[in-house]
């Protein structure tokens, strides 16, 4: 680190929706400058996104980093090269048997499969049945490589899905949501932002006490368990204020800068 602050953060780890980005999808010029001192200053930035990769393209110029985690801490992504550094799937023998056990108790629900970054994603034909997305049966969603498995619940079954599936299947999946309504995420046990980032800050010879997490959904509860210190945002989910080592402002009011602002 060549700032003088010897309390400054080595690593930095951001979620994108909900946090720095503010509810237009934009990195503000507060946020964006930020993180650009603390780049320049030492500091090493890592975006850790529910994203695919595919959402990450418009952005990767207006963002001073070059490593992602997206899909949860699936893949990690060089967003210089766009190659693929690292992936983690998710048994498609477990996805199948979840789904096809919650339709068997009458909880409805339809799926996508995301799969590395060069296949995309496929759909069954009722999941957004207006977008053009290459469909197929739960059965061949399941046979190809997942990084993660959406599933979508019928409104009044979402909180019976939620149950069911983390009750029933945590011990084979990792079952989490990122803020969109009616939507649980599916990865391979153990697979989250916070397990994928221990093992690259432990290459990295970064300790978890030199690291600080931005977050405001339960996708980043791992992750801030995991860092040294942990910011929530204002418009954080319940859970993931009370796991926070503090709360900062909302993404709308320069949350992620304001923080910073205090070493860099």
């Amino acid at each position: 680190m060549s700032t003088a602050d010897p309390s400054a953060p080595n690593l930095i780890l951001l979620d994108l929706d909900g946090t720095l980005l503010g509810d237009d999808g934009e990195v503000s010029e507060r946020n964006a400058s930020a993180i650009q001192r603390a780049t320049a200053a030492g500091a090493r930035v890592v975006i850790a996104t529910g994203r695919p990769a595919r959402l990450l393209e418009r952005l990767r110029t207006q963002l001073e980093s070059s490593l992602a985690l997206c899909y949860n801490g699936a893949v990690v992504l060089d967003l210089t090269t766009w190659e693929v550094l690292d992936a983690r799937f998710l048994p498609g023998d477990a996805f199948r048997s979840a789904i096809e056990s919650a339709r068997g108790t009458g909880i409805e629900v339809v799926v996508a499969a995301e799969g590395l970054p060069h296949v995309g994603i496929r759909a069954e034909p009722g999941l957004r049945p207006d977008a053009d997305l290459p469909r197929g049966t739960l059965a061949e969603l399941a046979g190809g490589e997942i990084v993660k498995g959406l599933v979508r619940a019928a409104p009044h079954m979402f909180d019976r899905a939620w149950e069911f599936l983390t009750d029933n299947y945590s011990d084979v999946l990792t079952v989490t949501r990122s803020g969109v309504e009616g939507l649980i995420e599916l990865s391979g046990p153990g697979v989250s932002k916070g397990s994928t980032i221990a093992a690259l800050a432990e290459t990295w010879g970064i300790a978890a006490a030199d690291a600080i997490a931005f977050g405001d959904m339960p996708n980043d509860l791992e992750m801030f368990e995991w860092a040294g210190r942990s910011v929530a945002m204002a418009n954080a989910d319940a859970a993931v204020a009370f796991a926070a080592s503090e709360q900062g402002e909302s993404n709308n009011a320069d949350g992620v800068a304001k923080v910073l602002e205090r070493w860099f």
